[in-house]
C-alpha cells in the first residue's frame, strides 16, 4: 500500500505544477512579459505525471 501513496502524490504534484504553469503563462501573456522558468515548471509537471504513470503500470502489472 505504501507504493500506492507515492503514485497518488506524484500525480497530484504533477497536476498542480501544470496548473500553476498554465496560470503563470496566462499572466505573463497579459503583461506581455517572457518567463523562462514557467517552461521548466511545465516540463517538471509532465515528467512527474509520466513518472507516476510508469509507477502505476509497475504497481498494477
Amino acid at each position: 500500500m505504501g507504493m500506492f501513496i507515492g503514485i497518488i502524490a506524484g500525480g497530484v504534484l504533477g497536476v498542480i505544477l501544470l496548473f500553476c504553469s498554465l496560470i503563470l503563462i496566462w499572466i505573463s501573456k497579459r503583461k506581455q512579459e517572457e518567463n523562462r522558468y514557467v517552461i521548466w515548471m511545465m516540463v517538471a509537471g509532465f515528467l512527474e505525471l509520466i513518472t507516476s504513470g510508469g509507477n502505476t503500470l509497475k504497481y498494477f502489472l
